[in-house]
């Protein structure tokens, strides 16, 4: 199943301010063979990665079987304070609110996850509920 809507790239490239890493390109180099993988979007896996308010943040996304995984590390010594792989993810999208820049995961109705938001300026901070009696 692909997330629907489908995620903008160039969205996440404006919030992340770095193109992703597509993790298959040196293999592709090596084989003489080479995609872009906006070719292959939403049916590609991609990592975006950033440093925000002394944080490093790192966003591997599969749209096309709704998989995420978000983590948080203290820069620059790497300590991991967040961790989550995530599966089952509707839609990703990105919010600018009164001068704030938002990370967006929605997850299905009647899932007992919530919208996970993840807010990358101007500090880092996660909000996001479960409620398993949904």
């Amino acid at each position: 199943m692909v997330m629907d809507p489908v995620p903008s790239y160039e969205e996440l490239i404006w919030l992340f301010e770095a193109e992703p890493v597509y993790r298959y390109v040196e293999g592709e180099r090596t084989a003489d063979y080479e995609f872009d993988w906006r070719e292959l979007w939403p049916y590609t896996a991609v990592t975006f990665q950033s440093t925000r308010a002394g944080y490093d943040i790192e966003m591997y996304i599969a749209p096309g079987y709704e998989v995420v995984r978000l983590r948080l590390r203290v820069a620059p010594n790497g300590a991991e304070l967040l961790d989550l792989a995530l599966r089952g993810v509707r839609s990703v999208g990105v919010e600018r609110i009164h001068g704030r820049e938002l990370l967006r995961l929605d997850f299905p109705d009647g899932s007992p996850a919530s919208t996970l938001w993840l807010r990358m300026k101007p500090d880092v901070a996660v909000l996001w509920s479960y409620d398993p009696t949904s």
